[in-house]
């Protein structure tokens, strides 16, 4: 019997020593997971996987670009271009320190490509306005665009911000291609591109006549007149005549002759024209007529008369100043008239007791000929006194001094 209890404790430390020598499992790699596109935007994609069994995180490399992490199942992969094919492939990547799990394998690639940036919808045109010279073009805003460029036949392209433009300096008579485009706002650049061209024809009127002007006079005087007119839309200048002569032009709505003769007819024909610039477009008025009749000259009125310091041998005539009377035209008897710009004359070395005739008008001064003209002669006679005795001294009886008598 104790030969049986001996065998058997020799037999514990064998079976122990068996269990403690037995090899632990190799880790296993985990399942590489199979990347799926969840969607593709203009400059990015999301990618998304079912979750791997004992997975920790996963990797996920575009292109062979640097690897992304994620510890979910899903990753948005950014900076990516429009319209641009990518390969995507992921893995699986097992606990930190694992002695059971190893990293999966990278999956196999997966393609898919951006989505491109939308063009901006076309700007839809109306005309409007259109004339000889030109025309306006309008729409109305298209969403997500910033500005406008457009373009009149071969002319420059032109960016604007607004939503019309009007053209001008055309010719007329003529058709033009005009094209419109939207151009994306800063913000939506990554997103859209420009619109399409929207297109349209316009042709141009025809060349206008211009209306002729409607004429006044004014301030028609002795020797002159003013001649004047609206102006008249599209006219750059007028051109004008008087009495059939040579052709002047103002750019002025009214013209002033001047240096006429008093009390004549005269005809005043005015015509507008387009300025030089517009001459293509525009044709000249008709010729506008308008007769003018110059004012009679103004007769100056006769001069009052009267005679003062009358003596043997001479005498004064005086009168008031005439209204605009230059000069006065003086005569005694038969002589010659003679020219005093005063308002009195005086005459000697007359004979005594006689009676003199004195003749006075008014007359213009030279600069006013062509308004006023002399007036009607006044006259006055005028009688000299007597002449004075050998005793008499010449002194006035009122100085004479009675003397008394011894």
């Amino acid at each position: 019997m104790n030969c049986i209890r001996i065998a058997s404790l020799l037999a514990i430390p064998v079976l122990l020593a068996t269990v403690g020598c037995e090899k632990k499992p190799a880790a296993e790699k985990l399942p590489a997971p199979v990347p799926v596109l969840a969607s593709a935007g203009i400059n990015n994609a999301t990618v998304m996987w079912e979750k791997v069994k004992n997975a920790a995180s996963y990797q996920v490399v575009v292109n062979d670009n640097a690897p992304l992490s994620t510890e979910g199942t899903t990753i948005t992969i950014p900076d990516l271009s429009p319209s641009t094919s990518y390969t995507i492939k992921a893995r699986a990547l097992a606990p930190e320190g694992s002695s059971e799990w190893l990293d999966s394998d990278w999956s196999d690639p997966v393609a898919f490509s951006t989505a491109g940036k939308k063009a901006l919808a076309k700007p839809v045109l109306t005309v409007s306005d259109v004339i000889s010279s030109g025309f306006k073009v309008s729409w109305k805003a298209v969403r997500n665009a910033g500005s406008y460029v457009y373009k009149v036949g071969d002319a420059a392209e032109v960016e604007t911000e607004e939503t019309s433009f009007t053209a001008d300096g055309l010719k007329h008579s003529t058709k033009y291609v005009v094209k419109v485009k939207a151009v994306p706002s800063a913000a939506q650049a990554d997103f859209a591109v420009d619109s399409e061209w929207a297109e349209t024809e316009v042709t141009t009127e025809g060349v206008a006549t211009l209306d002729a002007p409607v004429l006044a006079s004014s301030d028609v005087h002795t020797n002159g007149f003013t001649i004047s007119w609206d102006a008249v839309p599209g006219a750059g200048k007028y051109n004008y005549k008087l009495n059939g002569g040579a052709v002047q032009a103002t750019t002025n709505a009214s013209v002033a002759f001047n240096d006429l003769t008093a009390l004549t007819d005269y005809t005043v024909q005015v015509q507008a024209a387009p300025s030089d610039a517009n001459a293509a477009n525009y044709e000249p008025s008709e010729w506008s007529s308008i007769q003018v009749r110059t004012l009679d000259l103004v007769v100056l009125a006769a001069p009052q008369l009267k005679a003062s310091d009358i003596k043997a041998d001479s005498f004064v005539v005086s009168w008031a100043a005439v209204p605009n009377a230059g000069k006065y035209m003086c005569s005694i008897g038969d002589a010659a008239a003679t020219a005093t710009t005063g308002t009195s004359i005086s005459y000697t070395g007359l004979t005594a007791e006689t009676a003199y005739s004195v003749k006075v008008y008014a007359a213009p001064a030279d600069a006013q000929t062509g308004t006023y003209k002399a007036g009607p002669a006044s006259s006055i006679t005028v009688t000299t006194k007597s002449a004075p005795s050998p005793d008499d001294k010449g002194g006035d009886l009122s100085d004479f001094t009675e003397k008394p008598i011894f």
